[in-house]
């Protein structure tokens, strides 16, 4: 029968065993960054190409800031907030109705681009070229027929200026396709397509409005194919003196027509018909109102008739306003 330890001999060896265990602590491993990676929506756009299109849009705000500043007769600065990679739907769901919604194509891409402006930005802008000032629109609607087709000459300034931005790197010739307001009729790309999100902050005063253009992915492939690190410096290049002055010079020497219209009017066919030597036809304007000094086509200053060195000749009385030329256009 095997001997039963006392409780002094039981202490006795796990005092023994504590004083000649030892532990080992195995040492921990060195941590790794972790970074957060959607298998739903993977980034499709590459940290270079990313770059490459924050400079290009970089120059468009600076150069289409330059026209709304001219144009509103007021300071407006365009910041370019952020280039993000979102779901189309999920940019679709974050607009407001009503919005600014223009479906902008082009003959050259495979689909349409979404120019989004802010609404209540729209309705300054009119309001602005109509004659009264930059206040902060308090009731928000949708843009009359009117209103947009006045809004069309700002947004057809603004396309013209992405593309020129663009130009270095794909030959865009954007142009408006259609307008919305509700952004549950506008459907240019499947609900689960990637999108790049280009947003921008117009800034007139103490007064932001947002701004955002929307480029679905199988649009923008063509585009970031020609981006490249080369790329990077498009629009922060800056002119030397001497090539300053020959694009200057160019710009003196070039010729434009110019001409004065006397007036005009209207006749019904059989008037036309009747027509002879010795008729006189009645303008529609008066022997002293002013006379429409068309530049290029475009109406750009009023003037007086005269004779200057035994020719005709016209004075430059002033030049048009901008409400004036919106309804000269």
């Amino acid at each position: 029968m095997s001997k039963i330890l006392t409780q002094d001999e039981i202490d006795a060896l796990l005092r023994n065993v504590s004083a000649t265990e030892t532990v080992q602590v195995e040492e921990e491993a060195p941590t790794r960054p972790i970074h957060l990676y959607d298998f739903k929506h993977p980034d499709r756009i590459s940290k270079d190409q990313l770059r490459a299109l924050r400079t290009i849009h970089d120059a468009f705000a600076r150069s289409f800031g330059t026209y709304l500043s001219g144009s509103l007769r007021t300071l407006v600065d365009i910041n370019l907030l952020s280039i993000d990679q979102a779901a189309y739907s999920e940019y679709m769901l974050s607009l407001s109705v009503p919005s600014c919604i223009y479906i902008v194509s082009s003959a050259k891409l495979k689909g349409s681009v979404i120019l989004e402006i802010s609404t209540e930005f729209g309705l300054m802008v009119v309001d602005r070229l109509l004659g009264g000032t930059e206040a902060r629109i308090n009731t928000v609607r949708e843009l009359t027929v009117i209103e947009q087709s006045i809004m069309s000459r700002v947004v057809d300034s603004a396309l013209s200026t992405l593309s020129e931005a663009w130009r270095n790197v794909y030959d865009l010739g954007v142009y408006v396709e259609s307008f919305e307001s509700n952004p549950q009729f506008v459907q240019i790309a499947p609900a689960s397509e990637t999108a790049a999100v280009i947003s921008f902050d117009i800034i007139i005063r103490d007064t932001s409005y947002p701004m955002n253009i929307c480029f679905p992915y199988f649009v923008l492939d063509p585009l970031i194919q020609n981006l490249s690190n080369s790329w990077a410096n498009v629009g922060t290049k800056r002119l030397k003196k001497r090539e300053f002055e020959e694009l200057y010079n160019r710009v003196r020497l070039t010729e434009l027509p110019f001409t004065a219209q006397l007036g005009s009017t209207k006749l019904n066919m059989k008037d036309y018909l009747t027509l002879k030597v010795g008729d006189v036809i009645r303008l529609d304007q008066r022997t002293d109102d002013p006379l429409k000094v068309w530049v290029d086509g475009k109406v750009k200053f009023w003037g007086t008739p005269g004779i200057s060195k035994k020719k005709r000749a016209i004075r430059i009385a002033r030049r048009i306003n901008n409400l004036e030329e919106i309804v000269h256009e």
